[in-house]
């Protein structure tokens, strides 16, 4: 007798509704997770998820509801096996991939650490408030098995580092910072802190450009010299400070011996700004040298001592170089601004103050200009690339060992470390973002024109009020980098904001220097023996001085 075959179930080798969308939730927490990689933490409150987006965990409660799908799903059908291992494998790699979008020490590393939050814990019998540390499972449950009083942590935790964290050694309680981090190996870098009942008076100017021609119109260098013979040196009263704040010279994009060659050779291209350099370090002025996106190879170490030789020999610490921004408590801060700028923005800023710009990614616009003789389409793949860098670049600064160049940095500052650390993720590189201004600047560029804005930047008030929120609030908010010469107030605060232009021929703005050549822009901020401040954007003519 012949069998005859069973008929097959209706929904046997078919893939239901709730299958596809089971595996489309699992397609969709992993692209959470990814995009979590490139996501600004926040502080949710629930211990280590303080330290991944939001979007990760909707990720991870999107995946469960794949689980109890797949649970559910047709037991004759073949979707039911299939989409409970897509499942596992996704948990696998987005719990396992976790590390990766929130740090980059391997796994047991950061166990030891955890062992030495927990080591601590049991020493003291206290939660130390010293230890910046997202409590993991042993730190979470140790408190309750030490025996005595705990003091309750008062403190928001993420407003110290994880990075005094470095491994079980480290975790002497109420240690100093500055004995575990050493500064970045950089030269006469620092803050000029105001001394309390001493009065000063800064001069800020920026976007000089000097490099190795002369030919510039304006003829910065001759300007630059004359404005510090009759001007600065000339000043009767307090104490001198000068502050370049960014693109003083043209030194990018070049090796450590290279930069210094060049730099040598620029200030030989100009002697008559190196004279008055120099004379102004010798009257006991002191020289502040803030980097830009177009001189940032002046905070290797090495370029930033040979500037300092050069300029004052016999007192190289008259010369002082930041590799960001300058601080000068309760008075002004002054950076070049590129960081806030997408094209012109590096997310490891810090770095350039050991090895310049080796090993670091071109910025969207550098690549851009990098090789004009290249074909377009070329030097767009070129941006691409670029801004795919930087999103990498901006995972890598949330990692503990740029968070050590932060800590070490809020030391030169004097600056709480929660402040910078908050500084520096103020902007944040944007692909989806970044690309279409890039692209409107390429079309404009073509056609011969330019993005042009005389509103204040949106980035000025968000310092103003990082820096209010740290008790750290300042005066007056100086940058650069647009070449538009400008002066407003944030409302937000009483911080006041003002772009020093340039002393270039590439002026922006719509002031007095964009339709005369001999007037150039600067700001003057005055300080009182009681700490009060005056003072604002300037112009300087040269033809009348």
């Amino acid at each position: 007798m012949t069998g005859i075959p069973c008929a097959t179930g209706s929904t046997e080798g078919r893939w239901k509704t709730l299958d596809v969308w089971g595996t489309l939730a699992g397609v969709v927490c992993l692209a959470l997770a990814a995009g979590a990689a490139s996501s600004v933490p926040v502080n949710s409150g629930l211990g280590p998820f303080a330290m991944l987006p939001y979007s990760f965990c909707a990720g991870v409660l999107i995946l469960n509801i794949a689980f109890l799908v797949a649970l559910e799903a047709d037991a004759a059908g073949p979707a039911r096996r299939r989409l409970m291992m897509w499942a596992a494998v996704v948990l696998v790699v987005v719990l396992f991939g976790a590390a990766a979008f929130v740090t980059d020490v391997p796994p047991g590393e950061a166990a030891f650490r955890q062992l030495g939050v927990a080591d601590t814990f049991a020493r003291t019998q206290s939660v130390e408030p010293n230890i910046g540390a997202y409590l993991n499972w042993p730190g979470l449950f140790t408190p309750h098995r030490a025996h005595g009083s705990m003091r309750p942590a008062r403190h928001r935790v993420a407003h110290v580092p994880p990075v005094s964290l470095l491994n079980v050694g480290l975790l002497s309680p109420g240690g100093p910072v500055d004995a575990v981090l050493a500064p970045l190996p950089s030269t006469n870098t620092g803050t000029a802190s105001a001394s309390t009942g001493q009065a000063a008076r800064w001069w800020l100017l920026s976007d000089v450009h000097l490099g190795m021609s002369d030919d510039d119109p304006r003829r910065p260098g001759r300007a630059l010299s004359d404005f510090l013979r009759r001007e600065v040196l000339a000043a009767p009263g307090p104490q001198q400070h000068v502050a370049f704040v960014g693109d003083t010279f043209e030194l990018v994009g070049f090796t450590e011996d290279e930069s210094l060659a060049r730099l040598e050779a620029i200030l030989a291209r100009h002697p008559e700004a190196f004279s008055a350099l120099e004379a102004c370090a010798v009257r006991g002025v002191q020289l502040h040298f803030v980097c830009g996106n177009h001189d940032v190879e002046l905070a290797r170490p090495s370029v930033a001592a040979r500037l300092s030789a050069l300029l004052s020999p016999v007192e190289p610490d008259r010369v002082r170089v930041y590799p960001w921004f300058l601080h000068v408590p309760g008075v002004l801060v002054a950076e070049h601004g590129h960081q806030h700028h997408a094209l012109h923005r590096m997310p490891e800023l810090l770095r350039a103050a050991d090895s310049g710009t080796d090993g670091l990614d071109l910025p969207p616009l550098a690549a851009w200009n990098a090789d004009p003789s290249r074909s377009r389409l070329s030097r767009a793949g070129a941006v691409v690339r670029a801004c795919l860098a930087s999103e990498r670049a901006e995972r890598r600064v949330r990692t503990l060992a740029y968070e050590q160049l932060l800590q070490a940095e809020s030391l030169r500052l004097a600056l709480d470390w929660a402040a910078v650390r908050d500084l520096a993720c103020l902007s944040r590189f944007r692909t989806l973002s970044a690309l279409p201004v890039a692209a409107t600047r390429m079309v404009l560029a073509a056609a011969g024109r330019r993005a042009a804005g005389e509103r204040t930047p949106a980035a000025a008030g968000r310092v103003a009020r990082t820096l209010e929120s740290h008790g750290a609030g300042v005066a007056w908010y100086v940058s650069g980098h647009t070449h538009r010469a400008l002066e407003s107030a944030l409302g937000v605060c009483p911080t006041r904001y003002v772009n020093t232009g340039t002393w270039s021929s590439d002026v922006r703005g719509q002031g007095p220097d964009q339709s005369d050549r001999g007037t150039f822009p600067y700001a003057m901020v005055e300080v009182g023996c009681d700490g009060t401040t005056s003072g604002g954007l300037r112009y300087w003519g040269s033809a009348g001085a």
